[in-house]
């Protein structure tokens, strides 16, 4: 006898008689959330009267002069705190310089001694060739010590733009210090210079009194220009220190023409003070 058909939710068990399969359950439709109502405001009510607009434009206008302002006096106080520091950096490097003006000062009075000496060993050497050490009018002595001015605070202030919220004549005033203090500076290693090569016959024969004539008529050339550059070194000390008096005492003409061994008549020295003068109220004033 054929066997029904069996229903598709059962299943076959191991007698051969069918189980009917548990019933499946339905999950609930998850409920929608509503989708929260936008709050509307009503617009403000609209400008209707020439009194209102000109309320209304002079508050925006009053609100941006607040904002402007407020802006400006920022920046103000900015500039003035980096004014402050820009002062207080020079006002140190320029006291540093004026320590270094001194020791100049002093080792010039110590150095060029010794050069003269040095000078008249040669001159004495070239009458008297091959003369015995103990019959020279002393020793060669070429130890110095050179020394040149700072500008590294300058240098940082013309790099950064506060320099153009500063008094204008003080910053010229800055610059001519400076430009200065570079020219001393620049005579000091011309100095320098000079006396490295005054010096450099020691390389080979330590001895000065080996040298030929035409040696020493040599170092007797050197040794002047030397004696010429700190006499450079002098006029720029004292040009500088007749500008800016906090630079002194300083070298002066007397230290220059002491080695040049020259005299100047007074009437000659007021007239070219006179012109300095005169060329100095020629120049457009701050």
């Amino acid at each position: 006898m054929a066997t029904p058909s069996e229903p598709a939710n059962s299943e076959q068990r191991g007698d051969n008689s069918v189980a009917p399969l548990p019933p499946v359950a339905e999950t609930p439709a998850p409920l929608e959330t509503p989708a929260p109502m936008l709050d509307v405001h009503a617009p403000h009510a609209g400008i209707h009267t020439w009194s209102e607009f000109l309320i209304h434009i002079t508050t925006i206008v009053i609100g941006l002069l607040i904002a402007v302002g407020l802006e400006q006096t920022v920046e103000y106080f900015h500039h003035r705190n980096q004014v402050a520091e820009i002062r207080e950096s020079l006002s140190l490097e320029r006291r540093f310089n004026i320590n270094r003006f001194a020791v100049i000062r002093d080792e010039f009075h110590r150095f060029v001694p010794k050069l003269e000496n040095n000078l008249a060993v040669f001159q004495y050497l070239r009458s008297h060739p091959n003369a015995p050490t103990a019959d020279w009018p002393g020793k060669l002595d070429w130890l110095s010590m050179n020394v040149s001015f700072l500008d590294t605070a300058w240098i940082t202030a013309q790099q950064s733009t506060t320099l153009q919220y500063m008094p204008r004549a003080e910053v010229k005033r800055d610059a001519e210090l400076y430009r200065r203090l570079h020219d001393a500076s620049a005579t000091i290693d011309d100095a320098q210079g000079a006396l490295n090569q005054a010096r450099r016959f020691a390389i080979q024969d330590p001895d000065p009194s080996h040298l030929s004539i035409a040696q020493l008529e040599r170092q007797i050339d050197l040794t002047m220009d030397v004696l010429l550059q700190y006499a450079m070194v002098a006029r720029a000390q004292n040009n500088l220190a007749a500008r800016f008096s906090d630079f002194g005492p300083s070298l002066g003409r007397d230290d220059a023409y002491g080695i040049l061994h020259a005299t100047t008549d007074p009437g000659d020295q007021k007239a070219i003070s006179a012109l300095l003068e005169r060329i100095e109220r020629m120049e457009p004033s701050d």
